[in-house]
């Protein structure tokens, strides 16, 4: 007899003494973000038809690892003494905090009331009891933090074209649904010096979670009136909740310039003519006659120029000459330092007709150098002849005469 009341007493309180609460814990502040220390409530409820709910004690416990590792429990029990009657509700708090770095979305903790119910007799004592909520809902809210990761952003020409990427990460907690990225060009630093080509100058990078990355490519023209310096392109990106950021990415313009190149050829030497024909200064100039199919040279092949300002032309000596069944034009290598420091290359054609004593000297064999001095003393002793003939005349008649 005493078993069966023992039996009856436990499922009587099992079947009357029901716990209601919600399936999302309550909090005192919401949202709840990364970094929060606040207080979670769980409603518990007498839903039996008398006493039947003593010493209520309810214990708090995360799921799983994720939501272990997001919210550290400072008071896991809270102790709520008895629920007497039918409908009677106590409130359980326990106090949390939110990891730095949990990332946005639903925690799940399991709720634990342990009671007792009522007592049958003197000699059965109470039968604890626990009734188990699960997968009760925590929802935490990150914060966004969209960065620019990487960019192809660097040193550009005035009248370029250049194809660019910037590489976008979320780097905070939260996620940003539907972001964009605009350059906005109409800033008064940037007003007609670079424009975008093909599709404006706003890009989606989507739905961005914490940890995600986005990369946005496009065609950047420089004007060709775009002057040496820094420039900062103004970035914002947005989405939705309000998410808004601002930021600059910069680059650099360099001082590039041009040259234009001529040629003459004087007594058998060849004189290359380099003019610094842009608007911008360059430093270290160095012309070369690179290998070819056209033309050989001998001895050096470099010449240094120095610097060269805008407009400023200066020569350089060269031994060349025609390899047979080859073209005109003749390939040159301009090196330069331009106003940023960077080193810049330039590779000009020039059509070149050498004559035949300019050829033979250019080929360094000394043939036209020794033409040209056999000419001159030739020339000379002839001159000499013809002023001295009277003298040379007399000469030899005294000597025929003695």
């Amino acid at each position: 007899m005493k078993r069966l009341n023992v039996i009856f007493a436990v499922v009587l309180a099992l079947l009357l003494a029901q716990v209601a609460a919600s399936d999302y814990l309550v909090t005192e502040s919401a949202p709840v973000y990364p970094g929060d220390t606040v207080y979670v409530y769980v409603p518990i409820q007498n839903m039996g038809f008398g006493i039947f709910m003593n010493d209520v004690s309810v214990r708090l416990e995360p799921k799983d690892n994720a939501s272990a590792k997001a919210v550290t429990i400072l008071n896991d029990v809270d102790s709520l003494g008895t629920i007497n009657d039918w409908g009677d509700q106590r409130t359980a708090k326990f106090r949390i905090h939110v990891n730095p770095d949990a990332v946005e979305g639903d925690y799940y903790f399991n709720v634990y009331i342990t009671y007792t119910g009522q007592e049958i007799s003197s000699s059965t004592p109470p039968t604890p009891v626990t009734t188990e909520l699960k997968d009760q809902i925590l929802t935490i809210k990150g914060k966004p933090i969209i960065v620019l990761l990487n960019s192809s952003l660097g040193i550009v020409a005035p009248m370029s074209i250049n194809k660019e990427t910037l590489k976008f990460k979320n780097t905070g907690t939260g996620t940003v649904q539907n972001a964009i990225a605009e350059i906005n060009l109409a800033d008064t630093n940037v007003n007609s010096v670079f424009s975008i080509l093909g599709g404006g100058t706003q890009f989606s990078l989507g739905n961005l979670k914490s940890g995600d990355e986005a990369d946005i490519t496009f065609d950047l023209a420089v004007d060709i009136a775009a002057r040496p310096g820094v420039y900062n392109l103004p970035l914002k990106i947005t989405g939705q909740n309000n998410y808004s950021s601002a930021n600059y990415v910069g680059l650099v313009v360099a001082g590039t310039t041009d040259f234009e190149i001529s040629y003459q050829e004087t007594l058998g030497s060849f004189s290359l003519n380099v003019a610094n024909v842009g608007v911008n200064p360059a430093s270290a100039v160095t012309v070369s006659i690179p290998r070819q199919k056209n033309f050989s040279s001998t001895g050096s092949s470099s010449s240094v120029l120095g610097n060269l300002n805008a407009g400023d032309y200066t020569s350089a000596i060269f031994q060349i000459a025609k390899i047979p069944g080859g073209g005109n034009d003749l390939d040159v290598e301009i090196q330069y330092t331009d106003t940023s420091g960077m080193r810049n290359k330039i590779t000009k054609s020039l059509v070149v007709t050498l004559s035949s004593t300019g050829a033979q000297a250019g080929a360094g064999r000394g043939g036209g150098s020794t033409n040209y001095t056999i000419w001159i003393l030739a020339i000379a002793v002839i001159l000499v002849i013809y002023w001295q003939r009277k003298k040379i005349t007399t000469y030899f008649q005294k000597r025929k005469g003695g």
